[in-house]
């Protein structure tokens, strides 16, 4: 029973509704304990709420498609890139409980990019993957990679300078008096924090120079691409762009996933 089987997490697959909703279960001496509402069930309490109320008792996420397979065999299971991920952890749990696991078939998955958009990537360099980076740090790389060569070379010559120098420091103060060493590294520590700072400086300084434009830009290219950090079909319709585009989007978007299929 998938209730005997716990995760890494120690906590079992299967959740049961409790006080505080659908809640994962930990097993604790003869019988389980709710993590959140801290309730307790003998595995008799489970076994008759599986019978008289089986609605309350669901899998989770490694656990669901081992109950699909055992109520709708089927061939194959057509997962999105988050399911290709994770379904194979459920291995276990099929051969565990003896179910016939489906083959999976990863279902093609698509960004739209509008041409104003496109322009963006384009001007920056840029692709879809780089909007996974955290607000702030894409636009902080792009402003870096705008230091004049000169500049950027001195200051990575200033830290090569500055690892070389404290190495041959240590190597001595190692040989003279070991018990200063810790001295030496916080030193090093503070010479490469100042030299981090002077970089700091002047990619803020860059930003404040190239005034919004770039954030705006940036922005609203995160926006389309990656709305509200999540993939852009979890959270754009596709209504918003038919709207724009019409019928022919849906056949553009057919022969792009026609040229997918025949590629794998």
């Amino acid at each position: 029973m998938a209730l005997d089987e716990t995760l890494d997490d120690g906590l079992s697959p299967v959740l049961v509704e409790g006080r505080l909703g659908r809640d994962r279960l930990r097993k604790d001496g003869g019988g389980f304990v709710t993590r959140r509402s801290g309730e307790r069930f003998t595995r008799a309490q489970l076994e008759k709420i599986a019978a008289d109320t089986p609605e309350r008792l669901s899998p989770n996420v490694l656990l669901r498609p081992v109950i699909e397979a055992a109520l709708f065999p089927t061939l194959a299971y057509l997962g999105g890139p988050g399911e290709m991920g994770y379904l194979p952890e459920s291995a276990p749990l099929f051969s565990r409980l003896g179910v016939a696991p489906q083959a999976h078939i990863p279902r093609w998955s698509g960004v739209i990019i509008e041409a104003r958009i496109d322009k963006v990537l384009s001007k920056h360099g840029l692709t879809p993957a780089d909007f996974n980076e955290q607000p702030g740090a894409l636009e902080s790389r792009l402003a870096k990679a705008d230091l004049p060569p000169d500049l950027a070379a001195s200051l990575d010559d200033l830290r090569a300078d500055v690892e070389s120098r404290f190495a041959r420091i240590s190597g001595e103060v190692q040989q003279f008096d070991p018990t200063l060493e810790r001295t030496v590294q916080s030193a090093r520590n503070a010479a490469l924090s100042g030299a981090q700072a002077i970089e700091k400086k002047l990619i803020a300084s860059l930003k404040r120079l190239e005034g919004e434009t770039l954030v705006r830009q940036i922005a609203r290219a995160r926006a389309a691409v990656n709305p509200q950090g999540q993939p852009q079909e979890r959270v754009l319709t596709l209504a918003s762009f038919l709207i724009r585009y019409g019928p022919a989007l849906v056949d553009a978007l057919a022969q792009e996933v026609a040229r997918w299929a025949d590629a794998s």
